[in-house]
């Protein structure tokens, strides 16, 4: 009877040895992922700096405009300014989701050839 309760921690001790190259892919990848998110939103906050000093900037220039039509075009400029940093974040944004998706690939590949995961 004692046998079968013997041979458990053995039989738990074997499965965890397993299943340990996944966990440590899992986090490897988990890491390569949130210093992805890192970079973007490091290269975000510095768009919105800039943003935020070029909105302030428009205001200002807006604010002495000689012509309704001089005001107009300092809210054009400024407004071509905010929507290059939208088009910035898009491509930052797919720039990161494809190194992400290089390296998980990579990875995987290397894992199920039997190489390092690393």
């Amino acid at each position: 009877m004692s046998e079968p309760v013997t041979q458990f921690p053995n039989l738990l001790v074997h499965d965890i040895k397993a299943f340990a190259p996944a966990g440590v892919a899992f986090w490897q990848t988990e890491e390569t992922i949130l210093a992805g998110m890192k970079e973007f939103a490091e290269g975000w906050f510095e768009r919105r700096r800039i943003g935020t000093h070029a909105a302030l900037e428009a205001a200002k220039l807006i604010s002495q405009a000689a012509t309704p039509l001089d005001a107009l075009r300092e809210y054009q400029d400024w407004l071509g300014g905010a929507f290059a940093r939208v088009l910035e974040d898009g491509m930052a944004f797919q720039q990161q989701l494809t190194k992400a998706n290089a390296r998980i690939a990579s990875r995987q590949t290397q894992t199920e050839s039997g190489g390092p995961s690393i």
